[in-house]
């Protein structure tokens, strides 16, 4: 077999460049059709065409501050939808009603209660769902959502005003006692003191 032409390699393209190919299309115009553009930017003219057709997807994808368009090589909503979408869209409400109640939901509460929502749809006898910690990371990115942990401080002490207006009072008789400049004085974050 005679191959004339090497194999091409795959390529993608950003959101911005698909738009930036695109606009220079002009129906009619002679040199500036998808067979022209394609040999242009050596881009397969039916490659061209599904991005004619979802420019409208392409520029609202533009607009969205979002999607980094300059990066986003994908229009959202592609790809395998959920296996129960009932199952996801009750969860996520349940979810949000706690989270307005100020209720914790951890991960583990998810999972469970996916199964319970689970068998009310299902046959409560039949197959378990698959509530997988990797079913949890993606049904999390498809709803964004986040899981924070919550954090506790110590409780301060009585004396803690007390405390802190002596350190501020022996600091302040260091600096007259070592005639320190105000330009020498920097905070423990390193932002410097304005006199």
């Amino acid at each position: 077999m005679n191959n004339t032409k090497a194999k091409q390699k795959r390529r993608s393209y950003s959101i911005k460049d698909k738009l930036a190919v695109i606009a220079e299309h002009e129906e009619g115009v002679a040199g500036s059709g998808f067979y022209a553009l394609s040999n242009k930017h050596d881009v397969a003219s039916g490659t061209l065409r599904g991005w004619w057709q979802n420019r409208q997807k392409l520029q609202d994808a533009s607009k969205d501050r979002q999607i980094a368009t300059r990066t986003a090589r994908r229009l959202g909503d592609g790809g395998r939808g959920p296996k129960y979408p009932e199952v996801e869209e009750r969860l996520h409400l349940w979810i949000l009603d706690r989270n307005v109640k100020g209720l914790r939901v951890k991960d583990s509460y998810i999972c469970l209660q996916a199964q319970n929502i689970y068998r009310k749809l299902r046959d409560p006898d039949g197959p378990k769902s698959d509530a997988s910690t990797g079913w949890l990371a993606r049904f999390k990115e498809r709803k964004q959502l986040v899981s924070r942990r919550q954090t506790t401080t110590r409780t301060l002490p009585e004396d803690a005003a007390h405390t802190c207006r002596e350190f501020i009072q022996r600091v302040q008789q260091l600096i007259e006692l070592h005639q320190i400049q105000p330009r020498n004085i920097v905070n423990m974050d390193q932002v410097p003191r304005i006199t």
